[in-house]
């Protein structure tokens, strides 16, 4: 949620995402379950990726989810072969 402030007399908008916001979206992933790590993981992508045009929404935290279960069953591949 966007949360307007002042400081010091200047206007800035703040838009905090915490861990709970992503442990949410990762509950609408039925058949996977994910780790503290991993939702930190997916929290770090979204930030480094950052794109101040599209902004953080749901969107792009379904999509770094999306590439961490793709990384994960890469992973699981490689190690059956």
């Amino acid at each position: 949620m966007a949360t307007l402030i002042t400081d010091k007399g200047k206007p800035f908008i703040e838009d905090c995402w915490d861990i709970d916001d992503f442990r949410n979206v990762a509950e609408g992933y039925n058949n996977e379950n994910f780790t503290d790590e991993e939702l930190i993981q997916v929290m770090e992508l979204v930030a480094d990726n950052f794109d101040a045009n599209n902004g953080i929404n749901w969107q792009t935290i379904e999509c770094a989810f999306d590439w961490i279960i793709w990384e994960r069953k890469r992973r699981e591949e490689s190690s059956c072969k």
